[in-house]
C-alpha cells in the first residue's frame, strides 16, 4: 500500500504539471499495480517480503526507466551521507574506514589530523571488531558506522585488532564535531615569485568562507599568481559554486540554467574584493557539476587559463525531493550552459592547455580536517605544466607594467 500510496502521489504530481491526464497514467501503471497486488496476494515468499526493499527497487526502477544517468534515489541512510556532505560536518571520532569483508570488521584507512581518534592512538590499519560491545559481524557496515558517529561529548568504546599486537586493544573515545575542510592551500617559490595554491574538494556549504580565508593567508604572505585546483571534485551546491567563481570574476555572468520549459535563467558575479591575480586552473577528468561551472565562469570571462584534461560533462541541475520514508530524490530539472551559453552535458569542457598524463594526485585522507597542506609539486605533471604557464602569465605582466 506504501508502494501505492507513493506511486499514486507521483501521479498526481505529473497531473499538476500538465505531463499526462490521470487515466492515462493510471492506464499505464495499472500492470504496476496489478503485479503488487498479486506479489501480496499470491506470492509463495510473501509472509517474508521486505517491504522497504520492494519499495525502494521500485523507485530504482521508476527512475532507471528515464535513461537519466543523473535521475537518483538515495534511501534514508544514504541520505544522512549526503547530508554530511553538504555540511562537511558531523559528530564523530574523525577516521576513514572501509569494511574488511574478510575480518568483517571496520578497517581504518586513516584517523584525520587532529581528531579524537588520532590522539587517542589509533592507527591505519587498525580492525575495529566491536563497538560498545557489540560485533561488527554482527550488524555490518553501515550500522558500525552509524555507532561510531554520535553527539558531540558522548564516548564510545571500541575493540581492535592491530597487526603485530596479539590482544585485541580497547580505546574509549570521546566524539567531538567533525569538521571537514573543503579548501586546501600552500605557496610554492618560483624565480618569478611566491606562487599560491588553493585546492577545493567539494563545493559544499562552508567553502566560500574557507576560500576567504585561505585566500587572505595566501595574499598576506605576497604572492604573484594563484593556481586553483578543481581535479577531482564532484561538484555540490549551485548557489556555493557562483558565490566561489564570484571571488575571481569581478562582474559578468557566471552560469545560466536552463529549465524543462526552456526558460533560462542568468546568474552574474557577486562582485569580490580581491586583487586580479594571474591564474590558472586545473582540471581533470573528475571534475564534474559545480567544479564545471567555476571552470566555465572563469574561462569565459578570461579570468584564468584552463589546464589538465577534459572535464566530467554534467550539467545537470538537479532538486532534491524529500520522501516519506526518508529517502531523497534527486531530479535533473535543468541544464546549466556556460556565461557564453554552451551546453557542456555529456560533453565536458576541454581545457585550453592539455596535459597528457595518466597518473591522477593523491589526496591523503588524513587531510581532512586541515586547509594548510604541503603539496609535491615536483611529482605532479599537472602542476608543473600550471606553474609553466603561470610564470610566463606573471613575466607578461610585469613586462607590460
Amino acid at each position: 500500500m506504501v508502494v501505492l500510496l507513493i506511486a499514486v502521489g507521483v501521479i498526481s504530481s505529473s497531473l499538476f504539471l500538465g505531463a499526462r491526464s490521470t487515466e492515462e497514467l493510471y492506464d499505464y501503471f495499472k500492470p504496476f499495480f496489478q503485479t503488487l497486488l498479486l506479489i501480496q496476494s499470491e506470492y509463495y515468499g510473501k509472509d517474508n517480503i521486505d517491504d522497504e526493499k520492494l519499495l525502494e527497487e521500485s523507485i530504482k526502477g521508476l527512475l532507471k526507466g528515464l535513461d537519466d544517468p543523473f535521475a537518483w534515489y538515495f534511501s534514508a541512510r544514504e541520505a544522512e551521507e549526503n547530508r554530511i556532505d553538504t555540511e562537511s560536518e558531523y559528530g564523530g571520532l574523525g577516521i576513514v574506514v572501509e569494511y574488511d569483508q574478510e575480518h568483517e570488521a571496520i578497517r581504518v584507512v586513516a584517523p584525520m589530523v587532529g581528531s579524537p581518534a588520532q590522539r587517542a592512538g589509533l592507527k591505519s590499519g587498525d580492525l575495529i571488531t566491536t563497538i560498545d560491545s557489540v560485533p561488527v559481524s554482527d550488524i555490518g557496515y553501515w550500522e558500525a558506522v552509524r555507532r561510531l558517529r554520535g553527539q558531540p561529548g558522548t564516548s564510545v568504546t571500541i575493540q581492535v585488532v592491530r597487526e603485530g599486537i596479539e590482544e585485541p586493544l580497547e580505546f574509549t573515545v570521546v566524539r567531538e564535531k567533525i569538521e571537514l575542510k573543503t579548501v586546501k592551500f600552500d605557496t610554492f617559490e618560483s624565480p618569478e615569485g611566491r606562487i599560491g595554491y588553493i585546492r577545493i574538494t567539494n563545493f559544499s556549504l562552508p567553502t566560500p568562507g574557507e576560500l576567504r580565508d585561505a585566500y587572505n593567508q595566501l595574499l598576506e604572505t605576497g604572492i604573484k599568481g594563484l593556481v586553483l585546483d578543481l581535479r577531482d571534485n564532484p561538484g555540490g551546491l549551485l548557489d556555493v559554486a557562483i558565490e566561489v567563481a564570484s571571488y575571481f570574476v569581478d562582474e559578468g555572468v557566471i552560469v545560466k540554467v536552463k529549465d524543462s520549459r526552456g526558460f533560462v535563467d542568468v546568474y552574474r558575479s557577486y562582485g569580490n574584493d580581491f586583487p586580479n591575480l594571474p591564474m590558472v586552473l586545473v582540471v581533470n577528468n573528475g571534475s564534474a557539476s559545480a567544479s564545471e561551472i567555476v571552470t566555465g565562469a572563469l574561462m569565459d570571462n578570461h579570468v584564468a587559463t584552463v589546464v589538465g584534461t577534459k572535464t566530467y560533462g554534467k550539467a545537470a541541475v538537479q532538486r532534491v525531493y524529500p520522501l516519506s520514508n526518508g529517502g531523497e530524490l534527486w531530479l535533473p530539472i535543468a541544464h546549466y550552459l556556460t556565461p557564453s551559453g554552451k551546453d557542456i552535458h555529456l560533453k565536458g569542457i576541454k581545457p585550453e592547455i592539455t596535459v597528457e598524463a595518466t597518473n591522477v594526485h593523491e589526496v591523503f585522507t588524513s587531510e581532512l580536517t586541515i586547509s594548510k597542506v604541503e603539496v609535491q609539486w615536483d611529482e605532479d605533471p599537472f602542476l608543473k605544466k600550471a606553474l609553466e604557464v603561470l610564470t610566463e602569465k606573471i613575466k607578461a605582466l610585469e613586462k607590460a607594467d
